[in-house]
């Protein structure tokens, strides 16, 4: 076992020889040029109208904003929690239902606009697969043709409201528990004590 102000090596670095060691705050060389390469490759935009059009992602479908900076759905939100938590007092609780109440008026809003982009393609009367998927169902149905085509082209749309979902379900999961948990604990409060 080494004494507790033993240095380590020659010249006191832990990896490599020391640049200054006689500060101790000195970095390999070798260290040094490690970090320099390792630069992660996309660190975003770097353009004016890059950052611009980046800005302005979130707004295509609304999904970013909270859930009870929108007016109209805070009031969904609030009946939602009392159903959750009929006649509950304890303010814990409230704020726990309340937010899995969130969640789930999340998952709804991003129900709705998966529902939108599809019915907004199925419904336009001009629409042509970018793709190029024709005919590729077997009952020669031209509606199913074009649904097939519509979903093969909007897959990246759609696959962006995933990640939305995703998030989404795990905080309604974790709220959830969180919810359970605080019920369990307000329950033990209020029993009497066995004597």
């Amino acid at each position: 076992m080494r004494a507790p102000g033993a240095a380590r090596g020659a010249g006191g670095s832990r990896g490599g020889t020391a640049v200054d060691a006689g500060s101790g705050a000195g970095i390999s060389k070798r260290r040094l040029r490690a970090n320099r390469l390792g630069k992660p490759a996309g660190t975003g935009p770097t353009s004016a109208a890059g950052k611009a059009r980046s800005a302005q992602n979130a707004r295509k479908h609304g999904l970013n904003v909270p859930v009870m900076h929108d007016p109209d759905v805070g009031a969904e939100v609030e009946f939602m929690a009392a159903e959750i938590a009929p006649g509950c007092q304890d303010p814990e609780l409230v704020g726990r239902a309340r937010l899995i109440a969130e969640a789930q008026v999340d998952l709804i809003r991003i129900a709705r606009a998966r529902r939108d982009i599809i019915s907004a393609a199925m419904a336009d009367p001009n629409f042509g697969p970018v793709t190029g998927v024709r005919g590729l169902s077997e009952s020669g149905d031209p509606g199913a043709d074009k649904l097939v085509a519509v979903l093969s082209d909007i897959g990246t749309r759609l696959a962006r409201l995933d990640r939305y979902e995703r998030v989404a379900l795990t905080r309604r999961k974790h709220a959830i528990r969180a919810f359970d948990a605080a019920r369990r604990r307000a329950s033990r409060r209020r029993r009497p004590a066995r004597v």
